[in-house]
């Protein structure tokens, strides 16, 4: 690696504490799916899209602000208004918090591999008593056509840093709450920007599914990936290989960590686990191997 780019790399990774700060951009892919909905449910009250024929005299009137509690916080969202201000939001009741299942529904939502009846399913179980099916429709339509269009968004050429890693989300399926494994490509960009790339349903980790996820980046714009860090996933090597081959691939911190407790007994881990921190901290890797790993056997493992 030459000295521009570990220089850049340093700077760019500087910015990033640790892998669980993307809880924040996720959280900005939930805000689009809530505001999103609002909107179509606004079509559905109205009767009329945006800029259409005005029906019984009422129409859009702006938005206002709202705080909303979410599983990680607060979030701010926009709430269209109409002049009348009759209109009455389902998917945020009045005085009441985000769910957690509800959360992980609407960010699912954007998941490549989730199919037209799974999201008519969640539509109709989360409007189907209070709007007709022909408002149920409305709202349908209008929310596939903003999940396709960031599904399909232009991404950049180059990210120096791109991770892939599996979120398992609980959604309600057929009267039953199930589990789906979604692969998340987060990527930060060489301004420091970090943005969920996309999200995929991913049924058995194989090299096709993940040669699938990396032929949709680059067919999205990315020509170069400096390094790709996951956990050690079956078959990703050879997917890079093939779409990136001038990707570095690591092994993310937080999985290599998650591994080396494996060999470690429970009472010990809280200790362990301050030394490898004190580890992959060091300022360089001399500093990290001459004195830190000496400090780590000299306190645990005589």
């Amino acid at each position: 690696m030459n000295s521009d780019l570990e220089k850049q790399l340093d700077a760019l990774i500087g910015k990033i504490s640790n892998k669980e700060d993307f809880d924040q951009v996720k959280e900005q892919l939930l805000k689009r799916g809530i505001e999103s909905l609002l909107k179509a449910e606004m079509t559905a009250h109205l009767g009329f899209q945006k800029g259409g024929s005005v029906i019984e005299n009422n129409q859009r009137n702006g938005f206002s602000e709202k705080t909303i509690k979410t599983h990680n916080g607060e979030q701010r969202i926009k709430i269209p208004r109409d002049r009348q201000a009759s209109f009455e939001p389902v998917i945020v009741p009045k005085h009441q918090s985000i769910s957690q299942e509800l959360e992980d529904c609407i960010q699912l939502l954007y998941a490549k591999g989730m199919s037209n009846s799974d999201i008519i399913d969640f539509i109709e179980s989360t409007y189907g008593v209070q709007y007709s099916t022909s408002q149920v429709s409305i709202i349908t339509n209008q929310l596939l056509e903003d999940i396709k269009q960031w599904q399909n968004r232009p991404l950049e050429d180059v990210y120096p840093i791109v991770w892939i890693d599996a979120i398992h989300y609980k959604i309600r399926q057929e009267g039953k709450v199930i589990s789906k494994a979604c692969m998340i490509v987060l990527g930060v960009n060489t301004e420091g920007q970090q943005d969920i790339l996309s999200m995929s349903i991913v049924e058995t980790e194989k090299a096709a599914a993940w040669m699938s996820i990396l032929d949709d980046l680059r067919s999205r714009g990315v020509k170069d990936i400096f390094f790709l860090c996951s956990d050690n996933l079956s078959g990703l090597d050879k997917a890079v290989e093939a779409i990136f081959p001038g990707s570095i691939r690591q092994i993310c911190i937080v999985h290599q960590i998650r591994n080396s407790l494996k060999y470690v007994s429970y009472k010990d881990r809280k200790s362990i686990m301050v030394d490898i921190k004190a580890i992959y901290q060091a300022d360089n890797e001399k500093f990290a191997l001459e004195v830190r790993i000496q400090e780590l056997n000299a306190t645990n493992l005589n």
